[in-house]
């Protein structure tokens, strides 16, 4: 009787083995750039936030006279809006509306409200009121304004180049 030769399993050879380490080697490298990526790439302080750094310090000044900005306060002093009646040159706004608060312990802090008007492309030159507080459902919880309130523009022409506005608004006792 003969004797059934052992199953043979095929073995990788000396090529295969150093193909698979440089894959390997590949694969660590991708997945290690990818990590510095996620972690060095996502840098926050480089991205551009449209409201919360709007710096204007270095900007030439317009007046609110010349891009006709009309401030409008709410009769209740606890909201305001403004329009820009001279605005046929003026692609975007920028704006914070600025104020302080009194607070529960006897002191003050700053608040703010911003936003963005793309006139050029939905060619409103106005906004709705913007409530000194916050709302939601219909109802709202108006701050304690304690100061006036200053309304800060970064104007961008039509042609690119960038101006800042600032009118403070004395509200009615």
């Amino acid at each position: 009787m003969e004797e059934e030769a052992p199953k043979q399993t095929k073995k990788f050879n000396f090529k295969n083995k150093k193909v698979l380490g440089v894959v390997g080697v590949i694969v660590a490298l991708v997945i290690l750039a990818l990590g510095a990526f996620l972690v060095f790439g996502n840098n926050s302080e480089t991205e551009e936030d449209p409201y919360g750094s709007m710096d204007t310090s270095s900007l030439p000044e317009l007046t609110p006279e010349d891009i006709g900005m009309v401030v409008t306060l709410r009769d209740d002093n606890r909201a305001l809006m403004f329009e820009l009646t001279k605005a046929d040159d003026i692609k975007s706004v920028e704006y914070t509306i600025e104020y302080d608060v009194n607070t529960e312990d006897g002191g003050t802090t700053g608040q703010g409200i911003f936003g963005l008007m793309n006139i050029a492309e939905d060619g409103i030159t106005k906004t709705d009121f913007r409530e000194f507080g916050t709302c939601s459902a219909g109802k709202c919880r108006y701050d304690d304004v304690a100061s006036d309130v200053t309304v800060n523009l970064k104007v961008t022409k039509t042609d690119g180049k960038d101006y800042k506005v600032t009118k403070v608004v004395k509200l009615e006792s």
